[in-house]
């Protein structure tokens, strides 16, 4: 008897992983609260990972490599020859599906076990009750509208002759990037950077931290807000120097 009363409450069909994932979208208190109580993580990460190779495959056969390499001579203020130039282009061709593919299935999984360790340090480094598993949680549900932006941008990806990937963030108008030229690449960044998923998941972090922690919404935005900012700043400095 005292063992079957301090077992857990088995889920109910509501907190299955399953229904967290439109749970994050319409119930959100709800849903964070489910999985600060019972963690889960695994499926929005593989959904995520499925979108990315969905765009890596669709992105592939419109990429113009030819001019893609020579663009990027010119900007070096290179001479190459003909022969060279279709040389570096076969390479080209032949090594992107296999670093697209690798970086699309890896991607996803590798940022939010990174994220989801440097906030979980950062509320720990404030004293908070958070375990790793529920940062875990939290971070791989608060990514959800992003990919929310990957299913709207898919057919917008389709209906292209040909794609520079390098541009395949202004397609969905979902940022302020696309109001200046790539060339002005420190602006770019930081208008990109001001972005209707990014600022959704933003949101959604506030929230689910602030019920995995037990802290207040403005404790949990103080330092997701502050981190974030650290990132793009750090973005638009990387995009300075290279």
């Amino acid at each position: 008897m005292s063992a079957e009363a301090g077992a857990a409450p088995p889920p109910t069909s509501g907190d299955s992983a399953i229904a967290r994932i439109p749970g994050t979208f319409f119930a959100p208190g709800k849903t964070f609260e489910a999985i600060a109580r019972r963690p889960t993580w695994i499926l929005p990460v593989a959904i995520w990972i499925v979108l990315s190779l969905a765009i890596s495959a669709v992105l592939l056969p419109r990429m113009d490599f030819e001019k893609m390499v020579r663009d990027r001579i010119e900007k070096s203020g290179q001479k190459v020859s003909d022969e060279q130039l279709q040389s570096i282009v076969a390479r080209q061709k032949s090594f992107a599906p296999i670093f697209s593919y690798v970086i699309g299935g890896l991607a996803p999984l590798v940022i939010t076990l990174v994220c989801a360790v440097v906030i979980w340090g950062a509320f720990k480094a404030f004293g908070w009750d958070l375990t790793y598993p529920q940062s875990l949680g939290v971070t791989s549900h608060g990514f959800l509208p992003g990919v929310l932006g990957a299913v709207l941008l898919l057919p917008l990806l389709a209906r292209q002759e040909t794609m520079d990937p390098n541009a395949m963030g202004d397609l969905l108008r979902s940022n302020l990037g696309f109001l200046v030229g790539r060339d002005e690449k420190v602006l770019h960044s930081l208008l990109s950077s001001i972005d209707l998923f990014s600022f959704w998941s933003l949101a959604l972090f506030v929230i689910g931290y602030s019920i995995a922690a037990k802290v207040r919404k403005g404790q949990a935005a103080g330092v997701i807000v502050t981190l974030w900012v650290v990132f793009v700043l750090g973005k638009a400095g990387l995009a300075a120097v290279f």
